[in-house]
């Protein structure tokens, strides 16, 4: 369910996207903005299915934009947000096109209630978004941990698994991209030349700028050598991976290693997060603020999944539960360190192409076959005997 949350009081937006974000009644993605002009492009730009449209600052033009919202050509819920005690605004926004309220201070449970009217007025809601493609985002707020070579390497077993033309891979790491050395390409277009096309760039002008992998992925690829303007706006972005969803069965996306305003919007569109970190102190250090971040956002485990990686089991490295039990978060997915990974990446090589009988290759084929539905919800780890006996001999 696409969400658009109108509002010049940034305490109305926090709270309505952290209320949108707790509602477990679907997948929900959000977009947020604080003029009235900028919400009505959004609208159209997004599809949002549902408005919440704070109407406390500007009653008149408020008006006009809700009888405008909810005009759509789909089906359309908008929720007003006045002062219960102002029935004649309540009346005008009803003529307007108003069909739910929600008071402030803002309350989960009144959300909550419009997002459930919400499933019901767009009817197959629910359906439209498991036709519609699944975007994946793959983040680390440190550098250095392997979150380009998950992004290239799960791309390619989901290509080599559903097929040619149905799995996208965007370099949104926007200050030091590597996707495209990283799997040897030399690309005509880049992520640039999207976003200078953002206002009428369509599903086929997009195939167009991506460059294709031997293995069946469409990379949209960045390059410091083509920096995006001054002018470069997160919603350019985000029109873009809504037009990659609507294309493509997948869309994996690796994102710049800093917890921004442009990694955030990103992420309120995305179906999954994938958190990486490895078993030493400064990446759990990062990984732990991360979550906090992301908790107090309204982020849960329904939507973040952490993803241990290079775990070794040499002595005096963080065992996997501890690592847990630290970050307060369980943990689905754990791969090996192996060399075979840096020599791959060193050659414009998959490792899971390259290496496709090790361990971390078998690994990488079991999340990507849970991210794309194929198997079921990946267990937490838990820690055999073994290993828990060892850890209590080695006093941690």
């Amino acid at each position: 369910m696409r969400i658009l949350i109108v509002s010049g009081h940034e305490q109305f937006r926090q709270a309505s996207q952290a209320a949108c974000l707790r509602f477990a009644g679907s997948m929900v993605s959000l977009r947020l903005c604080d003029s009235i002009g900028q919400g009505l492009e959004l609208a159209d730009q997004f599809e949002a299915e549902v408005v919440f449209f704070d109407l406390t600052r500007n009653v008149e033009a408020g008006m006009i934009a809700i009888s405008q919202l909810a005009a759509a050509p789909y089906p359309r819920l908008v929720a007003a947000s006045i002062d219960k005690s102002n029935t004649e605004v309540l009346a005008r926004a009803v003529r307007a096109g108003a069909r739910e309220f929600v008071a402030q201070p803002v309350q989960d449970d009144d959300v909550h209630d419009v997002l459930r009217k919400g499933l019901a007025t767009i009817g197959t809601g629910m359906q439209r978004d498991a036709q519609r493609g699944k975007i994946i985002v793959v983040f680390s707020s440190k550098g250095g941990v392997g979150k380009t070579t998950l992004s290239c390497n799960l791309a390619v077993l989901m290509a080599q698994t559903h097929g040619a033309g149905k799995v996208a891979l965007i370099d949104a790491n926007t200050q030091a991209p590597n996707i495209a050395p990283m799997l040897d390409l030399r690309p005509e277009h880049w992520l640039r030349d999207a976003v200078d096309q953002y206002r009428r760039l369509d599903g086929e002008m997009l195939r167009q700028l991506m460059s294709p992998h031997p293995s069946g992925v469409s990379v949209l690829a960045h390059s410091a050598e083509s920096p995006l303007g001054l002018d470069f706006e997160e919603d350019q972005l985000s029109k873009i991976l809504l037009i990659a969803k609507a294309g493509f069965d997948f869309v994996v996306v690796d994102t710049f290693p800093v917890l921004s305003s442009l990694n955030l919007a990103v992420m309120d569109l995305a179906d999954e997060i994938l958190l990486v970190t490895e078993p030493v102190v400064p990446a759990l250090r990062s990984a732990r603020h991360n979550l906090e971040v992301l908790r107090q956002a309204g982020y849960g485990p329904q939507r973040i999944h952490l993803v241990l990686n290079r775990f070794t089991r040499f002595r005096g490295n963080v065992p996997v539960d501890l690592v847990g039990e630290t970050l307060e978060w369980p943990i689905e997915t754990v791969l090996p360190y192996d060399v075979n990974a840096t020599i791959a990446a060193n050659n414009g090589r998959a490792v899971v192409e390259m290496f496709p009988n090790t361990q971390l290759s078998a690994d990488l084929g079991v999340l990507a076959d849970r991210l794309t539905g194929a198997i079921d919800a990946i267990p937490s780890y838990r820690a055999g005997m073994v290993e828990r006996v060892g850890r209590l001999l080695r006093g941690y």
